[in-house]
């Protein structure tokens, strides 16, 4: 291969839930340098807690924009592996996003910019014989692989309405007359934690406070350290969605709420 051929190669990402200790991660590598060995590998990350759609979910669309255009994502969290859950690929700004049809890619649907949807089950199960327990390695990575090398979607599968996509219901804010309930998508490591209440939500300044899942003031921030002493503040992380924080604290310890939480925020 030469190198304007190279060059032409899409890079692929791959999330999952698989960890590192075990060798799914690497024989999914060992995969695409087997049928795309030009084709750069990005880790975008493996510590997905088992199962966990939302996480999986807020992940890719906060990393997507930070990775080149025309990235190909394999997103592998896949409670439902080998059963007839759909193989699915999204379009947008170029990029590509390889998923199972089990609601990982919600917030990438609900999100302001067009896509397209794609069907690619059928090409993916006639790759032959794969294992009912594997289908990333088996089916997603040689697809992954292929898109690598230049074929598209629309060549892969089937054209469909991403309306008709799964996407659960923590995709998506409830929004009510001066209120909105929201999801926690993610706890991180400072206990910051993210809302699926995008950074342009129309959530206001003043006279901000939380209902749920405990009656709480709450001050819109700009920074951290602009919160005082055990103050829960809400700000624009850094990953484009809104978050609760406490300084040099744990909001979630603080509030008593983990992961996949339902929080009302109400103003005056």
């Amino acid at each position: 291969m030469d190198s304007r051929q190279a060059r032409a190669v899409r890079p692929v990402a791959l999330l999952t839930d698989f960890g590192l200790s075990d060798p799914y991660v690497g024989q999914m590598r060992g995969v695409l340098a087997r049928l795309a060995p030009a084709a750069q590998v990005l880790d975008l990350t493996h510590g997905v807690a088992p199962f966990n759609l939302p996480q999986a979910a807020y992940f890719l669309a906060a990393s997507a924009p930070h990775f080149p255009e025309d990235t190909v994502f394999v997103a592998v969290v896949d409670p439902g592996v080998g059963t007839d859950r759909r193989i699915v690929a999204l379009e947008r700004r170029g990029q590509i996003f390889l998923a199972p049809d089990n609601g990982l890619l919600g917030l990438i649907l609900t999100g302001p910019e067009p896509v397209r949807a794609f069907d690619l089950t059928p090409d993916a199960l006639a790759l032959g014989r794969s294992s009912a327990t594997f289908q990333g390695r088996d089916l997603m990575a040689p697809l992954a692989a292929r898109l690598a090398l230049g074929e598209t979607p629309a060549v892969l599968g089937l054209a469909m309405d991403p309306s008709g996509l799964e996407r659960g219901s923590w995709s998506s804010p409830a929004p009510g007359q001066n209120r909105v309930m929201a999801h926690v998508l993610h706890v991180d490591r400072f206990g910051n934690c993210a809302l699926n209440l995008r950074e342009n939500a129309a959530v206001p300044a003043q006279g901000l406070r939380l209902l749920l899942p405990a009656p709480k003031p709450l001050r819109r921030v700009r920074t951290y350290a602009d919160l005082d002493q055990g103050e829960i503040g809400l700000l624009s992380g850094s990953q484009g969605f809104l978050e609760l924080a406490l300084y040099m604290g744990s909001a979630a310890r603080s509030l008593g709420i983990n992961p996949g939480a339902e929080l009302t925020l109400a103003w005056d």
